[in-house]
């Protein structure tokens, strides 16, 4: 199957030459969900970054390819960027409440986003804002729409980006952490909906988690971070089961997971 997004040879790097990432290579084919595991600092945020190029070039340089449905991401302009941005691409942050605006409500932000990427007037704009909440699992959406975003709770904020995130059916999903900062409840709807999305929609998910149980609940093959370098790379059920880096044997043992914890 054809790749939605390919990624070869990416590396980051500040401009005095420090390392963020190197030399990674990976692919996304529609419908499938590509978990992203590592510690802390290891690079996996610079990784989805760098997808997006939403990087300071003032201060990083990255190089290699990226390429998005035949569109080489790298070489695109900034007026470029902004329209595959949401559209063709979505990202969910690690903290919902830098994804909003506080000083804008809810559904200025979900209807600003929807129109700049389609051609709906307010009233249709509104409309798919709204289905975008029901589709989340949030009540009164036009209440929760004339609210601002300190008014929110954390988990009702995280379902609001991602009802922004994929209201544009977007062809690739980056989820960076989201399910962090979760009560179990809220962590279960996120990713369900997240599995809704894959479902319904064939979107491809890039799935960040320093969580191996989400990961092994959800992802299709697993890419191992250590260090702004993929160590391992496998289908889930052979990386838990017969893991082969001792750096994917560590992150197994300091999770509390046994090999064969996949089909547990």
């Amino acid at each position: 199957m054809k790749p939605v997004l390919s990624v070869e040879h990416l590396t980051v790097e500040t401009t005095n030459g420090q390392p963020l990432v190197r030399d990674i290579s990976f692919s996304l084919a529609a419908g499938q969900i590509v978990g992203l595991v590592g510690e802390s600092g290891c690079g996996k945020t610079v990784t989805s970054l760098a997808l997006l190029r939403l990087l300071d070039e003032k201060i990083i340089r990255q190089s290699g390819k990226i390429v998005l449905e035949e569109q080489d991401v790298m070489a695109l302009s900034d007026r470029s960027l902004r329209t595959i941005r949401g559209g063709k691409i979505a990202f969910i942050m690690q903290n919902p409440m830098s994804a909003f605006t506080p000083v804008y409500t809810i559904g200025h932000q979900l209807m600003e986003t929807i129109r700049t990427h389609d051609r709906y007037s307010k009233h249709e704009a509104t409309s798919r804002a709204v289905e975008a909440l029901r589709e989340v699992n949030l009540d009164q959406p036009e209440r929760i729409l004339k609210a601002y975003p300190f008014e929110l709770s954390g988990g009702m904020l995280q379902r609001v980006m991602i009802a922004l995130a994929v209201c544009l059916r977007p062809d690739v999903l980056i989820a960076d952490e989201p399910t962090t900062a979760l009560d179990v409840y809220n962590q279960k709807q996120v990713l369900y909906y997240l599995e809704k999305v894959r479902a319904t929609y064939g979107t491809a998910i890039l799935l960040i988690s320093h969580d191996l149980s989400v990961i092994a609940e959800m992802a299709d093959d697993v890419l191992v971070m250590q260090d702004g370098e993929i160590v391992e790379q496998a289908d889930v059920f052979e990386l838990f089961d017969r893991p082969q880096h001792p750096y994917t044997q560590r992150l197994l043992m300091q999770h509390g997971m046994q090999v064969g914890a996949r089909n547990a």
